[in-house]
């Protein structure tokens, strides 16, 4: 999917953000506090929303392009019952459906045709009225089986948010289980596994078994980062000197090999910077054909020698893949055309995005950084 307009209320914590457009590739800058982060959180909001889950007093309108060249407009909104600051609901028992907010408008076009009209009194579907449905779940998680709502539902399948910030000493294990023969057998094309609701390791590991192009791939962008690396696999443990549950013997981990060290480097050893670099290039290769990925401080973890080349990889990536970034690093800035900076900045609760053309900065990308950096309203974040 494509985002091309955004905008959220939340009235329970009085937050909102005024209309947003966002570019293949979009970089917000701002202060710290402004709501870049948030601005994410947003969208994964929507994604929630679409998989049923009930925001109360939450308000949004967003604009996108599928993946098959339509166009939608979404809009809607919770009620506000009062409950504390991100009350989000999942649950199905009947007695908790009754706290739930209700939807109280929701509205869907697609390719500017009116198909969805929502209001408290009933739903029509292109112009009839439907039978009688949950009024706190929206109508994207209700009708994900008609084939024009099926569409918004697996688009926002596609949006990706991984900051991969943890601790890398606890195990990261990824969804197999018992299950590993059986998905190896059923991905086995690299379309199906760009395309299943797998883990990003998960993933990497059907590549590896099952594409082994595009999993070399992978390594060499990943060695070209760190040129001591010689090798990468992934496997289950042998001889790590790692102490896994033995129910965990036979599960795959990512591992490593390194110039001059004769035993492989598990994945519970990588530093967060190395462990988070691979993801991010298997997240570029191995996600589905025109992705919304979402990355929030990208520097986070990350040595000048990644943030040089998976930067570079992110500004020429294919495949329609979309990109959102925050981002406070000068090296990241200064690469990223200031034609895809939105500069953040907030007035209270109201958060509002400005283009780069409202200040015009010079073509020199370098100058242009220092024109960011002595901006008040970048420094300060504060509106007036």
């Amino acid at each position: 999917m494509r985002i091309k307009k955004l905008a959220y209320t939340n009235k329970t914590t009085s937050w909102e953000l005024n209309p947003i457009s966002f570019d293949q590739l979009t970089l917000l800058v701002g202060a710290s506090g402004v709501g870049k982060t948030r601005i994410l959180k947003s969208i994964l909001d929507l994604k929630k929303i679409a998989r049923g889950a009930a925001l109360n007093g939450v308000k949004w309108f967003v604009e996108f392009t599928s993946t098959y060249g339509n166009r939608y407009k979404w809009e809607g909104e919770f009620e506000n019952k009062g409950f504390s600051a991100g009350s989000i609901f999942y649950s199905d028992d009947e007695d908790e459906d009754k706290e739930k907010p209700n939807i109280e408008v929701e509205k869907i076009f697609l390719n500017n045709t009116l198909i969805i009209d929502r209001t408290i009194d009933g739903i029509l579907f292109n112009g009839t009225k439907t039978v009688k449905l949950s009024q706190n779940e929206s109508i994207v998680s209700l009708l994900r089986e008609e084939e024009e709502i099926k569409e918004i539902y697996i688009e926002f399948d596609n949006v990706i948010f991984n900051d991969n910030t943890g601790s890398t000493s606890s195990l990261r294990r990824f969804s197999f289980d018992d299950k590993i023969d059986e998905k190896l057998e059923k991905y086995k094309s690299i379309e199906s596994i760009r395309n299943s609701n797998e883990e990003i390791e998960s993933k990497l590991y059907l590549s590896y078994k099952n594409q082994k192009d595009a999993f070399s791939n992978i390594a060499n962008a990943f060695i070209d980062i760190f040129p001591y690396v010689t090798e990468v696999k992934v496997e289950p443990l042998t001889n790590s000197g790692t102490r896994i549950p033995l129910f965990m013997r036979d599960m795959p981990f990512i591992q490593i090999k390194e110039k001059g060290i004769k035993n492989w480097v598990d994945e519970t050893k990588l530093s967060s910077g190395m462990y988070r670099a691979l993801i991010h290039i298997a997240e570029l290769y191995l996600c589905s054909n025109s992705s919304l990925i979402l990355i929030d401080e990208f520097e986070n973890s990350l040595g000048i020698n990644c943030i040089d080349e998976l930067t570079n990889s992110i500004v020429t990536a294919e495949r329609d893949l979309q990109f959102i970034i925050t981002s406070h690093h000068p090296y990241i800035i200064n690469n990223i055309s200031p034609s895809y900076w939105k500069v953040i900045s907030r007035k209270a609760g109201l958060v509002i995005s400005h283009d780069s053309s409202d200040f015009n900065f010079e073509k020199s990308k370098h100058k242009a950084f220092t024109q960011l950096i002595n901006l008040d309203i970048y420094s300060e974040g504060v509106d007036s």
